[in-house]
This record gives C-alpha cells, structure tokens and sequence, in this order.
C-alpha cells in the first residue's frame, strides 16, 4: 500500500517501526525519506531519528538528515535530544555546512540542553567530546547526584574516568561498574579495568593499595612500563623493507617532509621495500588528510591506512581508546610485514606505533618529532597524560633513536619525560627545503600577479602568514597585529594562505575589524613556494613552535620572517640580520616589530640580501636527506651530541658513528 493511503500520523508506535522495517528491505533512500516523515509524529521516541541518521550516512546522505533533523527540533518540542546531538555533530564536520548553519546547530544544541531536565548528563557528553575531561567528570557527578541510579550516567562517569588515563584516581567510579548487572559496555569496561588491575599486582580488594600506589593503574604511562618489562627480543631475522608511519598527509611541515622522504627514498633505494602507512585519509581539522600525496608520487590506492581494531588485545587494551585500536592494528601490519626499520612521525603517531613496534620485535625504531614537548605545544597536559612516561619508556630501549627539528626542541622533549640526554639516542635535523620552486617563482616575478589576482594594489607592502588556522598558530592575535600594523601603514595588506578549524572564525574577526579589505584568505594552495615572494615580511604568531619551514621558505624567497621567540624560531635564521624573533609574546610587540621594518625600508633591503644568502647555505633539502638516509638505512647516526645541548651545532660533513647493539 502507497504510503500516502497510509494514515501515519495517527498510527500506533509499533505499526509505524513495523511499516517502516518493511520500506527499510526495499529501498534504503525511500526509507530515510519515510523515517524523516515519522519523526514529527514521535517526537519522544529517538527511534526513527536515529534509524534516518544511521541509514543517510550509508548512503552519503546524513547532511540532508542533519538539516531535516535539526529542523524539526527547532520547530517540535518535546524532541529526543541525543539524535539531536549527533545531527549537530554532523553540520559541524561537514565542509558543505555554511558558517550560519554551523553557529546556528550550536545555539539550538546548547538551548536544548540548557532546557533538559538532564542537562548535566548532556553537558557531561558534550565536555567530553570536547576532551575537557575535568569538567566532564564534574558534570556527570552532578547529574548523578540528581539521579544515583541512572545506569547510562554510571557507565559515562566510567568511561570518562578511564579516558582521563587516571585509572588509579577513580578506581572507585570504575568498580562501582560491578553492581550494575546486564549491561554491556558496563561489563566490557569492568573486565578491562581489572584484568590491567591483576596485571600491575593488584589483588581484588586492594582499594587501599590502588590509592597508594595510583600511579601504576595510569594509561598510557604505566601500560608503556608493563610492556617494556614484557617485550620480547628484537627480531632481525628475515626482515626487510622501511616502513614510514604518520597520521596523515594534510597540509604541514612535518607531513611535508615525510612525503618528500618517501619520494627520495624510492629513488635512493630502488630495490629496497618501503611502504608509507597512514591514520587516516579522512579530512579534519588540519585540512585535507592527502594534501601531499602528490608529492610522494604514489596513487591514494597505494597506501596502507591503519584501520582501527575495536577489540585490541593486551597490552594494547589498556591504552586510550584511540590509540589501542590502531596499536594493535600496527603490530598486527608489522606482524605480517616484518620490516627492519619503523620510521615514526609526530606525537599521536609514536603513542600507538611505538609500543606495537616494540612489541613486534622490530629492530630498528625510529621517533621523529617536529615540535616542542605536548605540554608546551597545547599550553597543558590534557590532551597529553601520561605520554612522558611513555616516551621515558621508549627512549631507554637501545634500538630507539629519537630525532627532533631543533636543538631547544631536543632540550624540551628530554627535560619533558626525565630522560638525560645521554641516556638514549637523541639528535636534531634540521628541517631541509627544497629551493627549486622558490627560484622559479622568483624568476618569473610572479608577486605582481599574485597581487593583481588579490585586488591588492601593487605598491602594497603585503604582510603574510602561511598557517594551519588552529589554535597553537594564534591567528586571532595575528590579526589583532595586523590591525595596529594597518593602523600605523594604510597601504598595507594582509595574507594568509592556509585552512582550518578557525578559519571562518578568522574571516568573521577580520571583518569585526574592519579588515575585510585588506586581509586577503586565498585557502591553501598547492603552489605556495612560487607565492612566498609575494610577501615582504612574514610574520608568525605562534605560541609553540618546533622548527617552521615557512620561516626557511620566507628567507630563501627574499622575505623577512617576523616571529616569536618559541621553539627553534631563532634556529631557522639569523637573528637581527636575516629575521627578527620577537620576546615578548604580544600583539603589540609583533606589530612594532614589523611597523619598524616597513618604516625603514633600507635595512629590510640588506636583511632581504643576507636571508637569500644564509638559508641555502644552511638549509638544503640534499643534506638534511642525507642525514635522514643515514639514520634509516646505513644506521649512522646524523648529528650525535655528547649532550642534548651541544645537539645539532656541529657544521660539515657528517659523523660516521657506528652501529649500536640491539636488545
């Protein structure tokens, strides 16, 4: 029967489940639509709303869902809040969403809440997709407090406790778990809780124990100290081929280099298997996932994408979620692969590949940071607990070699994690640039077009940036530069090459303003280093930052950075001579900086001349290749410091350290 001779409207609940089951066997589309017709009709029941969800997202259509969805629940009280949640998490992800409907979706979920009699129960969920885990935990201690016997708040304080890797802490809300009979996800989380609890030699009823010695019941710190003493052997025999592991290919520095690396590599070693392995090819808040796939000369088919395992085994259980399920997925690849060299890049990337790796009994490990410590990087450790002991962990085994872009990063990481610097294998390398396209975009003086593409005037002195919109990068504070720079120089303009997570926050405060004309936000491009020359200061408003290529790229293009004083900053240039730093970490101080600079035209003249000169006499693509071909595939160490802070000042030629033993 058509379902317009069908009166839905007034049907029972379990005849319109039943109708709809019947539609959802014949056509998936048709069922969606149905469901978005019932979901009017059953505003207390999250039944069809979910059901609409589950279905459009297999069938690429959850946009439209989200919006049907999001109206109804403007338009009909009474609606069930969690389908609500997910829809707004829906427009908030997606790329087509426009900067109103994403500020729209917000204001409708936060008044819902706000009117929920369960509020702090949705406030805790929110906080904790928020990684706010403090607060989480506060809200849903609140909400339990209301209701002491709501078995799903039970469950979500748990789980919240566990994902603060303080297991030992809230040993209590844990075992609470066990006086819940029936639940899933409770017994799931109680098992796991009490298997690591046996593990570390905690017998059942040892809460007093547990309080005394919390620390030992801590993820991923403790799990990392457990594996280490448990590791087997390195494995050397019948292994071949180097394995390249990062997160993704979007659009930074560090990913750029590994894309480069993987492109050289094949050519330097034609006969040798290397394979490069991703998290994830999904675009998120860095941009495009593949941004540099082009540049490692592969096709998107030809990569390994880690794909999470949901139930990871011991050890790897016991770690953040997050990182169990890809844990296990890399020792089961590395399991099956047996190379002889895992290269690992970035922070997330060596929390998941270095344990699996280790456990693995890989031979030859490698850890490649591109900034400072977590702590310092994110302003705090909550995104970071317990990865110190972690990395403590790593860095003792003998055939872990840790490498970082710059000499003051090194310092970080290792004063970070107490491991003394000659207590493991620890070297800088220097990121390396490829001048090439930076030449022939000076060749071609291609600044008046881009200038003209721009609307910008061509006597224009044009400050420019080329960032990840995100908050370490501070783009808020680099406008609210620009706009005392603007102040001081009408004839300036602005440029920002990039994308991100702020990006439309930053177009919206821009226009705040009152720079909406001469702040230009082009996105990111492919083509940056033929652009660069278009700038005549670069400025940097970073509050972490580990060694920034862009800063190389702006000198060897005739550009002077303009920076603060963070991370490897100053290592990338002369100070005073080919680049500024700047120590007080200010709007104000940026600007004046830069002010100074354009008022006296003359001397930017002369550091232009000397940053032309420095950078490729510093910072080739060839040496620092050279020294990253070392590591990897002749085992030499590239820069090899008595101490951290004495790592990377030697000039010249090489080292030839010999080979290590391995455990």
């Amino acid at each position: 029967m058509p379902d317009e001779a069908i009166d839905l409207d007034n049907m029972p609940f379990s005849k319109a489940r039943e109708h709809w089951l019947a539609a959802k066997q014949v056509n998936a589309r048709s069922a969606v639509d149905l469901a978005c017709r019932l979901i009017p009709s059953y505003p207390d029941r999250p039944f069809f709303s979910a059901q609409a969800l589950d279905l459009a997202r297999a069938i690429g259509e959850e946009l439209r869902v989200a919006r049907f969805l999001l109206d109804t629940a403007s338009d009909k009280a009474g609606i069930q809040l969690q389908p609500v949640l997910a829809a707004v998490d829906i427009i908030l992800a997606s790329p087509q969403a426009t900067p109103s409907e994403r500020t729209a979706a917000i204001g409708l979920r936060d008044r819902l809440i706000e009117a929920a009699p369960q509020r702090h129960f949705f406030r805790a969920q929110l906080a904790r997709r928020e990684r706010d885990l403090d607060t989480a935990m506060a809200e849903i201690s609140a909400h339990l407090s209301l209701y002491p016997s709501d078995v799903s708040a039970l469950v979500l304080r748990a789980s919240i406790a566990m994902q603060t890797g303080r297991w030992g802490k809230y040993a209590s809300e844990i075992l609470a778990l066990a006086a819940i009979e029936g639940n899933e996800r409770s017994a799931e989380l109680l098992d796991l809780f009490q298997r690591f609890q046996a593990a570390q030699g905690f017998s059942p009823d040892a809460a007093d124990d547990i309080a005394l010695h919390h620390e030992r019941l801590e993820t991923p710190g403790a799990v990392y100290e457990y594996a280490m003493d448990r590791a087997p052997a390195c494995d050397t025999s019948a292994r071949k081929g180097v394995v390249l592991l990062t997160g993704s290919l979007a659009g930074g520095g560090a990913e750029r280099i590994v894309a480069t690396m993987f492109r050289q590599f094949r050519t330097m070693e034609p006969d040798e298997d290397l394979q490069l392995w991703l998290f994830s090819k999904t675009d998120g808040a860095a941009g495009n996932a593949l941004f540099y796939l082009p540049l490692t000369g592969l096709h998107e088919d030809q990569l390994h994408i880690v794909e999470p395992v949901l139930r990871p085994g011991e050890p790897f259980c016991w770690l953040p979620p997050f990182y169990a399920q890809r844990a296990q997925a890399i020792y089961d690849d590395l399991i099956r692969t047996r190379p002889r060299v895992l290269y690992i890049t970035l922070d997330e990337a060596i929390i998941a590949g270095g344990i699996a790796a280790v456990m693995a009994g890989v031979p030859e490990i490698i850890l490649h940071c591109h900034n400072m410590s977590p702590p310092n990087l994110h302003g705090d450790d909550r995104l970071s607990f317990g990865w110190d002991r972690a990395f403590r962990a790593l860095l003792a085994r003998p055939n872990v070699r840790y490498v970082n872009v710059a000499r003051v990063a090194v310092d970080d990481y290792l004063n970070w994690c107490g491991t003394p610097a000659g207590d493991c294998r620890a070297e800088v390398i220097h990121n390396g640039v490829d001048f090439t396209p930076i030449d022939e975009g000076l060749a071609r003086d291609l600044a008046p077009q881009v200038k003209a593409e721009l609307g910008i005037p061509p006597d224009s002195p044009v400050i420019g940036a080329a960032i990840r919109f995100t908050d370490v990068k501070q783009p808020l504070l680099w406008l609210e530069s620009a706009r005392l720079i603007r102040d001081a120089r009408p004839d300036a303009h602005f440029l920002i090459y990039g994308d991100g997570i702020l990006l439309e926050t930053c177009q919206a405060r821009a226009a705040e303003l009152g720079l909406a004309e001469c702040v230009h936000f082009p996105g990111r491009v492919s083509d940056l280093p033929h652009r660069i020359g278009v700038f005549d200061i670069l400025m940097l408003s970073s509050r972490s930052e580990g060694f920034p290529n862009v800063l190389i790229e702006a000198q060897a293009a005739g550009v002077i950075p303009v920076a603060f004083d963070v991370g490897g900053c100053r290592e990338t240039m002369e100070p005073g001579r080919s680049g500024l730093v700047v120590g007080e970490h200010t709007a104000e101080a940026l600007a004046a900086e830069v002010i100074t600079l354009l008022n006296k035209p003359r001397r930017l003249e002369r550091m232009r001349k000397r940053a032309l000169k420095f950078v490729r006499r510093t910072f080739s693509v060839d040496h620092m290749m050279g020294q990253l071909h070392d590591l990897v595939y002749t085992g030499q160490d590239a820069h090899r410091p008595a101490s951290a802070k004495n790592a990377g000042k030697g000039k010249g030629k090489r080292q030839k350290q010999p080979r290590k033993a391995l455990a």
